[in-house]
């Protein structure tokens, strides 16, 4: 028995039936509130003679059944985030997928660290393993199914609260320069040309670009409105520069489906993914160090902050909720650093010559 002082009131913490009971109890001594647990438990143990004890389930059943549907329509406005989780589920199953789930404990979801970090990483050609931050995205999804089943009375607590996750480096966004960007566009698929220069040229999510249809395409007022998104704030309009228009432009003339980036497989489905297409483009190109087509977002707000955009405007068109998610996304490049340098030496200079004038 578990009993604790808390102020000037005893408290009593145990568990009884695989769920905890922390109550505040109205003794003002140790034993008597030791007494008051006691009758406490009596009381449970009556209410349990009554009912059947309810089975755990396991991770497998749990994860597969009850929280797969509640992320369908948590998240039916973006099929992304609901794909993510079921990434994440799939790999937690390996490890989970037999244990009940309250018997999974903190100790538990650390050995799960170890174990997937030690995995290779998914078609990495150089034998990499799974980054701390992939391993960071899968105990984040562990945590919010864990938080479902407490809500649900499955569980007790949660064991991931009690985890430290991994230490993330965020040093590897990249900005292109002008040349890298000319050959990379020069050996791209015309697809991946076009979502790249589209992205590039307004700094849209690839996924947005990816579910534009022909009738999104303003083209009288030049712009395209973003429907949905991660967030409210990701529902915008987009004017678009002269190459963004003409490229979607060409594209609602090409298509019969609706779609500007219609699935080569399936033309009544939007393409999902060119991931394949911009490691193959990466490779021709001889680009060092490697990017990603995200990247290419990071490039476009960064050019826009560096033509002199104000952080409002620049926020309103990346989608963001907050100024400081795109401050995250400027990245001043070195010849943008040098120019500065060399205009607050010029003011510095002139400033000398006015006062040894005077």
């Amino acid at each position: 028995m578990t009993v604790f002082r808390h102020g000037k009131s005893w408290w009593c913490d145990f568990c009884f039936s695989r769920i905890r009971y922390r109550e505040r109890t109205s003794a003002t001594t140790r034993d008597a509130a030791l007494q008051v647990e006691a009758v406490r438990r009596a009381e449970l143990a009556a209410v349990a003679g009554e009912r059947p004890a309810q089975r755990s389930p396991r991770f497998l059943d749990f994860a597969y059944r009850e929280f797969r549907q509640w992320c369908a329509i948590e998240h039916r406005d973006c099929p992304s985030t609901y794909a993510r989780y079921m990434r994440s589920i799939k790999a937690l199953s390996t490890f989970f997928g037999t244990r009940s789930l309250v018997s999974i404990n903190a100790g538990m979801v650390e050995q799960y660290k170890i174990y997937r970090s030690q995995q290779p990483r998914k078609h990495a050609r150089d034998g990499r393993l799974v980054s701390p931050a992939a391993v960071n995205r899968d105990l984040a999804v562990l945590r919010i199914l864990f938080n479902y089943a407490l809500r649900l009375g499955r569980v007790a607590q949660n064991p991931v609260t009690q985890v430290k996750f991994f230490r993330e480096w965020s040093n590897h966004t990249r900005v292109l320069s002008a040349e890298e960007e000319q050959r990379y566009l020069a050996v791209a698929s015309p697809c991946l040309r076009d979502v790249a220069v589209v992205i590039l040229e307004t700094g849209m999510r690839p996924g947005e670009i990816f579910r534009l249809r022909t009738d999104d395409v303003d083209l009288n007022l030049r712009s395209v409105p973003i429907r949905t998104g991660k967030t409210a704030n990701a529902t915008r309009h987009i004017p678009l520069t002269e190459r963004a228009f003409q490229t979607l432009a060409r594209r609602v003339k090409k298509t019969t489906t609706g779609w500007l980036f219609p699935c080569p497989f399936d033309e009544s489905k939007p393409v999902k993914d060119v991931r394949k297409a911009h490691d193959a483009a990466v490779r021709r190109s001889r680009i060092f160090p490697p990017f990603r087509l995200y990247d290419l977002r990071h490039t476009a707000l960064t050019r826009m902050a560096m033509a002199g955009m104000d952080l409002p405007t620049l926020k309103e068109l990346a989608g963001h909720s907050q100024i400081q998610m795109t401050m995250r996304y400027v990245h001043p490049t070195p010849e943008h650093k040098r120019l500065a340098i060399a205009k607050f030496e010029e003011a510095r200079l002139k400033t000398e010559a006015i006062i040894v004038s005077v």
